[in-house]
């Protein structure tokens, strides 16, 4: 077999793993810096490959009102989870737990949401879960 050929053949093999990796890298996010905040949802984008919830912070301690997008697993993730498109809708009020940007940009990835009657909205992520 050609050295041509040998490339390809792991470059093709390779490849697809490592840009799965990359999609998948919460790098972006501060895992050492968890955080908290009470807001209303503004708006659910429950699309693949992540959802997404916009976010409106309520005004607190002298800073004003802010409005923030958190990022969560994908559609499958949560509906294992005991998500539906309807635990969280605009209008709802709760406390969200993120992991914030490192930038410091208004954004996070979404780890567990607290509902003003005492639910709780959580999701673990199962090995299948991991290569979606």
């Amino acid at each position: 077999m050609s050295p041509k050929v040998v490339i390809l053949a792991a470059a093709l093999v390779l490849g697809p793993g490592g840009i799965a990796a990359a999609h998948h890298s919460n790098a972006a996010y501060d895992a050492d810096h968890p955080q908290t905040m009470e807001g209303t949802v503004k708006q659910v984008n429950w699309t693949n490959p992540h959802i997404t919830f916009v976010i409106e912070k309520d005004a607190k301690d002298g800073q004003p009102a802010s409005t923030w997008v958190l990022e969560v697993s994908s559609p499958g993730v949560l509906t294992r989870s005991g998500w539906t498109k309807r635990s969280l809708q605009p209008g709802d009020h709760a406390v969200f737990h993120y992991l914030p940007l490192r930038d410091g940009n208004a954004g996070g990835f979404l780890q567990k949401v607290n509902l003003q009657n005492g639910q709780e909205l959580t999701y673990s992520l199962t090995p299948a879960d991991q290569a979606e």
